[in-house]
């Protein structure tokens, strides 16, 4: 038991060393340092928020916040799949360390985009704060909807890192169906507007049903709904496993793909 729970230690502690030095690399030698992290979603939720406001006007109550919340996991998850697709290539240095875990650098990946969004969290609770005047109780349901999002991005993250190391137009292919589904999932406009016919692409859409949890919780007031929640997250698990498992078949020929 002592051995397990100080691998386990190892591995969190690992985790956060790596997270943190990602996060110095990308940033080294900028004058903005992360600040840049956060003028991605905010640039795009100005022209957003101009476009769907003043020119093709969708009618939805302080839509700024409605963006912004819906923008921030989205950026957190795309950036999540698209970083994890090269990470086994861009971090093939630490594959070359003895005894390193290489299957931490999927869940490294996500955990760095997590650091982020947690990052811009203050920025949007004092936006809501000062457009809706509240701030809604159902926020402290946060973590949980985060888990949940977390465990979704797993089981595609391993599969993609493990695929793209033999298979190099994976990184194309991702960064194109990332858009698609940037369209497909309710950010900037709501889900109630879908026509009937496509409602089931929605709820088969994990980030469709996250979106519902975070505008629940941020501008609605009201907890999300806990059995979809938990679906999610069962699924998002399970997908996990199959990832870890594809991720472990393919390993062993990191080494020559490299």
């Amino acid at each position: 038991m002592n051995t397990s729970a100080g691998s386990v230690r190892h591995g969190v502690d690992l985790t956060r060393v790596l997270v943190s030095r990602d996060i110095r690399l990308k940033y080294r030698r900028s004058v903005l340092g992360m600040v840049w992290s956060q003028l991605a979603p905010l640039a795009q939720l100005v022209i957003l928020s101009f476009v769907f406001s003043h020119v093709v006007k969708l009618g939805i109550p302080h839509y700024p916040v409605f963006l912004f919340v819906g923008l921030l996991p989205w950026f957190w998850f795309a950036d999540s799949v698209v970083g994890s697709t090269g990470c086994v290539i861009t971090h093939r240095d630490l594959l070359r360390r003895p005894r390193f875990p290489n299957a931490l650098l999927p869940p490294i990946t996500i955990a760095t985009q997590l650091v982020y969004y947690v990052l811009a969290l203050p920025v949007l609770l004092i936006v809501v704060a000062a457009v809706t005047h509240r701030v809604p109780y159902t926020v402290v349901a946060l973590p949980l909807i985060v888990v949940a999002q977390f465990l979704v991005c797993l089981g595609p993250c391993f599969v993609l890192a493990a695929v793209n190391v033999r298979f190099r137009d994976m990184t194309h292919l991702v960064a194109i169906a990332v858009v698609l589904l940037f369209y497909a999932t309710p950010i900037f406009y709501q889900r109630s507007s879908v026509p009937s016919r496509y409602q089931w692409l929605y709820a088969i859409n994990p980030m469709a049903q996250l979106m519902d949890a975070y505008r629940a919780v941020f501008l609605g007031g009201h907890w999300p709904s806990w059995g979809i929640l938990a679906l999610i997250s069962l699924i998002g698990a399970a997908l996990a496993v199959v990832g870890v498992a594809v991720y472990r078949r393919l390993e062993d020929q990191f080494y020559d793909d490299l």
